[in-house]
């Protein structure tokens, strides 16, 4: 889609540059003579060309291969035939919170009758199967190019495991037609959330003007060129008999190992040390494309790039991960792995895996005593628990299981040791009760120091610091600033610590801004950046601009979302050229994600911000069209409506939001507004009031409902109100500044000494509220 604010090179100008870079880049090799036809063809290679098929893989690589046939891998996405369907069809019946989805075939097509999005049953064609163990889905076919995942699956495992029969992947709960996790709304959507992991270089192929993807693959399932990109220049130099020496063998990338390292046990200590040090971790990125939690950039994925080049990985944000940085949630395992020692010390995912089978290369804890002596780890003195038993495993306390997709238990990569102390602390998972279900924590803690004594609790964790940040806690920041200044955590560790920073209550949070953005991590110094979200526009822009160059996509997206709108009259020409680069970057990168309601709204909200407000009328138009449940989005309209001057647009969308769920709390705060705005402020009141029912977990409701209350010459009201939220969010610094300026205006000193006394705990680094103090006293 062409929009006015910024150029874009159409389609054909594409072609015309990539073959300009073509034709010179031959012509300059050719005038040297130093670059063999070859490898021309390797430099020249780009993401859609020469991926030549796992057949032609198979021709010399019989081994691989046949580790491959049958693995996870190979059968992540089929056609569906009687063979590769493990669901009963046979006209079998499933129901769940009163719908009765049923699954049945026609001919050799196979189909399920159940509820769609929009409330009404129909049949629906199951296009692809979708995995195969523990459970496999099953992808059916929406209008425009749409494959959707239903939520019923077929639970594959054995009827003795409890198997063998149709289950829903949220059992726990109704999933209505306006949740985001309904099967027909976008969080189930193949195209651009399951696609590119299942199947062999995917392109999303969707057209804005009429809503329709277009999406294909060169292969169905995960294939030999997903991981080691396009084959055909190896596949040259095959056939060649060797005789040119090409880097890397043809292969985009060499993902091997070829430095004959070893990993070496020393018998009295019982440590282990790599023989050469790892010069790089790309294994790791590589096969973290799929396997972290993770926002697709590009579908150009750049094999031999750092993950960040192409994705924006998931930090350790709860509830997706413990405080503790165990897994809560599916994480895939990066996020986990990347925290651990192993990771630091150099262990890649091939030292544990068959990276072709996807199995363990060695059964069970063997797999663990190829670097760790058994006499040692495998003995009751260090496991504490009868031997041959689960709790004498290195998995069961080293990886505990956490169970996803209701069947699928996966192990926690981050591979730690047991901290029932922490658990105490902040209420995150352990190991130990994750057996003993019937124990508490402190149960497991009074065993783990009776065996180890203060051994490992001794031992400091960014854990109590991120929940202590997270509940707004006294001294969270300071021991934030531990946990950031530790040369020892790990960047993504250093990442999630660096976002969770208060620029008010914490002195050094600005030094340690400037040390995160200089970061070599890509993660952390794109974390940087989204840590400056609260701080003023001007402050952010300073701090951005330099990013703005950066050599990873992610880094530059972030950077390009604070400048992109920033006005370039009286800056250099550099700085200037920089803008326009940064807004041309930024607007593609939103167009990469045009397909989704949420990405419409935000080239409406890019629009805005260059005051283009009839095209982000367009954008959000198309959003809508997109999604109509899509309730974020019909808020940001709202707004745009106000910028408009359309109040009673904005009123009209808002309480369609709150018909459509009650509590949404941001549609109440804004709907306030617009009341306001429209001189009625005893309606507004009473939407506040109904935020502070509906959304009493958001503390903003209890604030502006305090805040119109005091307007309105009812402060004891007003201090009822912000009780009742500090009840709900304890400690929360606006409510108590509210509360401290309210009681101060009514003369009641005592009370207000109190709260600043209550300041001044939870906000220790906070010199405004000591220089009260002090005032006061």
């Amino acid at each position: 889609m062409k929009i006015s604010f910024y150029p874009i090179i159409s389609s054909i100008n594409k072609s015309f540059f990539y073959l300009f870079f073509i034709f010179i880049s031959f012509y300059s090799c050719k005038e040297k003579e130093t670059y063999s036809p070859l490898e021309i063809a390797l430099k020249n290679h780009k993401h859609d060309e020469g991926f030549i098929g796992s057949a032609r893989c198979a021709e010399c690589h019989k081994p691989e291969f046949k580790d491959w046939m049958g693995s996870d891998h190979q059968l992540a996405m089929q056609l569906p035939t009687d063979k590769t369907v493990l669901g009963d069809f046979n006209n079998a019946e499933y129901t769940i919170y009163g719908v009765t989805s049923k699954f049945f075939k026609k001919g050799n097509v196979f189909y399920v009758n159940t509820e769609g999005p929009d409330g009404k049953f129909k049949d629906f064609e199951v296009k692809y199967t979708f995995g195969v163990y523990p459970l496999q889905q099953y992808l059916v076919i929406f209008p425009k190019g749409k494959l959707q995942v239903l939520t019923p699956f077929w639970d594959s495992r054995s009827k003795e495991d409890g198997g063998q029969k149709w289950q829903h992947l949220y059992p726990d709960e109704y999933i209505a037609s306006h949740d985001e996790l309904n099967w027909g709304r976008s969080l189930q959507n193949w195209n651009y959330m399951c696609a590119e992991c299942h199947s062999t270089n995917v392109k999303k192929d969707y057209n804005p003007e009429t809503l329709t993807y277009n999406t294909h693959f060169d292969e169905i399932n995960v294939s030999c060129e997903a991981c080691h990109g396009p084959g055909d220049v190896h596949t040259k130099w095959a056939e060649q008999g060797e005789k040119e020496d090409l880097a890397n063998m043809g292969l985009v990338f060499d993902i091997m190992d070829r430095d004959s390292a070893h990993w070496n046990i020393d018998p009295k200590t019982a440590l282990v040390t790599r023989s050469k040090e790892r010069k790089d971790k790309m294994q790791v990125e590589w096969c973290g494309r799929c396997h972290s939690r993770r926002t697709q950039l590009t579908d150009e994925y750049t094999f031999g790039k750092v993950l960040e080049y192409t994705h924006m990985v998931s930090t350790l944000d709860y509830p997706l991960y413990n405080d503790d940085g165990t897994n809560n949630d599916e994480d895939y395992v990066y996020g986990s792995f990347t925290q651990s020692k192993m990771y630091k010390k150099g262990v890649m995912c091939k030292d544990c895996h068959n990276v072709h089978s996807g199995k363990l290369k060695l059964p069970k804890d063997n797999v663990c005593s190829q670097c760790h002596m058994p006499d040692k780890y495998q003995s009751t003195s260090h496991h504490k628990h009868i031997e041959g038993g689960e709790g004498a495993s290195c998995i069961s306390c080293h990886m505990p299981k956490i169970t996803i997709m209701v069947v699928d238990p996966r192990s926690d990569h981050s591979l730690r040791i047991p901290r029932p102390d922490i658990s105490v602390a902040t209420g995150a998972t352990n190991a130990c009760n994750n057996c003993h279900k019937d124990k508490t924590n402190e149960w497991s803690l009074k065993y783990f120091k009776k065996w180890y004594s203060n051994k490992y609790d001794t031992i400091s964790h960014y854990g109590f610091a991120f929940n202590k940040v997270r509940n707004n806690k006294p001294n969270g920041q300071n021991e934030l600033n531990a946990v950031i200044k530790d040369k020892n955590v790990s960047n993504i560790v250093l990442g999630t610590a660096i976002k969770y920073q208060d620029y008010q209550n914490n002195p050094l949070a600005y030094e340690n801004l400037k040390m995160a953005l200089q970061s070599q991590s890509a993660l952390v110094r794109r974390s940087a950046l989204e840590s400056m979200r609260p701080l003023p526009k001007d402050v952010q822009q300073k701090y951005a601009l330099p990013l703005a160059k950066d050599s990873i996509t992610s880094v530059r997206h972030i950077a390009n979302s604070f400048i992109y709108d920033m006005p370039i009259e009286n800056l250099s020409p550099e700085n200037q050229k920089t803008i326009q680069q940064a807004k041309k970057e930024y607007i593609e990168q939103l167009l990469y994600w045009q397909d989704r309601s949420l990405g419409q709204s935000s080239l409406g909200v890019a629009a805005i911000g260059l005051n283009k407000l009839d095209q982000a009328d367009e954008y959000f138009k198309k959003a809508v069209e997109l999604d109509t449940l899509n309730l974020i989005v019909q808020v940001n309209y709202a707004d745009l409506k106000r910028l408009e001057g359309k109040n009673e647009e904005s009123i009209k969308l808002l309480k369609n939001v709150l018909s459509i769920n009650k509590e949404f709390s941001i549609a109440y705060q804004a709907l306030a507004f617009a009341f306001i705005r429209a001189n009625n402020k005893e309606k507004a009141l009473k939407t506040l009031e109904l935020a502070t029912k509906f959304a009493s977990t958001d503390p903003q409701n209890h604030y502006y409902y305090a805040i119109m209350l005091n307007d309105m010459k009812q402060p004891y009201k007003a201090i009822a109100a912000l009780k009742n939220g500090l009840k709900i969010n304890k400690d929360n610094e606006n409510l108590l500044v509210l509360m401290y300026s309210i009681y101060s205006d009514q003369n009641q000193t005592k009370n207000a000494v109190e709260i600043v006394k209550k300041l001044v705990k939870a906000f220790p680094n906070n010199k405004q509220y000591q220089q009260m103090a002090k005032s006061i006293n």
